[in-house]
């Protein structure tokens, strides 16, 4: 297997500058560079350069998938729109780790010893992940969560362990934190023991009339400077500012301090329960799905034997037919023809006249070795 890398990275606050273009062209000849994107992939060389300088120097958002066994999502932050004390609940030795990067923090999730399928080539990924970035500016830390419950997976934590602050939502995880999840190899019963938290799902805070009320409360020379900030360029970052504003004025009770720390122990005793149930019910879909198939099969059966009833000697005369063709495919047609017409004579109380019309067709035809063993297997007499 050649050395597969996948090297994707995404500027979302300005775009790239042609000097800037141009000392990523530096780094690789070969690579797609555009205004706010650098993508490329190696089959047996690598990177001439740390993924973590390009993301200090150019970048917001960086995929990386590796040999088809690692992938690492980095994302950087404005320093002020993040909050490390918070997020310190969460670092974990080997999935995520925090760096300094100037007015910036970089945020690195690295998973590593996978089983990624080869068609995974790590081109699509960016497009479903890239939205985090901004969930984490507005004080989302649902994805720092699920990351941490990789240790819990990967058993390097122990059972009296306690889980990190709980962030609300997790039990209505949107589309970017379920890729989130896939990407990092997240088992879903864990990730939905996780989610079941003991007080019941959360509503969501962020409703329509919430946001009036509150961009209601700033007063207007606030939401003057945002204007002039949004027609400069700044969207982005004044609607991350707006709704971590808002995420910081809701009650306490909304927040991670409401909900109970459960320990890694009960988590796993959690996922398991639930992954016992959902086998229950898969093997109970399964059952049910094959009591349809074998309904359908009989009723169908049992139409083609009852048209066969009105045929007489034309059906034994297919069967010959069928089987001077000697081909693999006419065999099979002519023993389920004579299945059928062996329930036929079962139906009508003449099985010892098919016996003896099933015996002259195999001392006519035991030379067809291939077309006696289907009759055998078949369990024909």
């Amino acid at each position: 297997m050649s050395e597969y890398q996948y090297y994707e990275f995404l500027a979302i606050d300005r775009p790239l500058m042609s000097g800037e273009q141009q000392a990523l062209r530096g780094i690789s000849s070969r690579a797609r560079i555009t205004a706010n994107s650098f993508v490329n992939h190696y089959e047996w060389g690598d990177l001439k350069a740390s993924p973590l300088d390009m993301m200090k120097n150019w970048f917001d958002v960086h995929v990386y998938t590796g040999f088809w066994i690692t992938r690492t999502l980095m994302i950087r932050l404005p320093r002020h729109l993040f909050d490390r004390d918070a997020a310190e609940p969460y670092l974990s030795e080997w999935i995520f780790e925090i760096q300094e990067a100037g007015d910036y923090v970089v945020l690195t999730f690295t998973v590593e010893e996978m089983e990624i399928e080869s068609d995974d080539d790590g081109s699509g990924w960016m497009g479903a992940l890239a939205p985090l970035r901004a969930a984490l500016m507005e004080g989302d830390y649902r994805c720092l969560y699920i990351a941490w419950l990789v240790d819990v997976q990967n058993e390097t934590l122990d059972d009296k362990d306690q889980e990190p602050p709980r962030p609300p939502g997790l039990s209505r995880l949107d589309g970017p934190l379920r890729a989130f999840a896939d990407f990092i190899g997240i088992d879903r019963d864990l990730l939905d023991a996780a989610a079941s938290a003991q007080d019941g799902p959360e509503p969501d805070p962020m409703t329509a009339e919430a946001l009036e009320r509150f961009i209601d409360g700033l007063t207007p020379s606030e939401k003057t400077a945002m204007l002039v900030r949004v027609i400069g360029g700044e969207a982005s970052l004044v609607t991350s500012e707006l709704r971590r504003r808002f995420r910081q004025s809701l009650p306490a009770t909304l927040g991670t301090s409401a909900s109970r720390r459960r320990s890694v122990g009960e988590l796993r005793r959690a996922a398991r329960t639930l992954a016992a149930e959902r086998a229950r019910r898969e093997a109970e879909r399964g059952a049910r799905e094959h009591e349809r198939q074998e309904r359908e099969a009989a009723e169908a059966r049992a139409c083609r034997i009852d048209a066969l009833s009105k045929r007489g000697e034309s059906a034994w005369r297919e069967v010959e037919s069928l089987i001077e063709e000697r081909n693999g495919a006419s065999y099979e047609r002519a023993t389920i023809l004579l299945q059928d017409l062996q329930a036929l004579a079962e139906r009508n109380g003449t099985t010892a006249a098919f016996g003896k019309r099933i015996a002259d067709v195999r001392i006519r035809h035991s030379r067809k070795g291939t077309f006696i063993s289907r009759l055998n297997k078949a369990g024909l007499p």
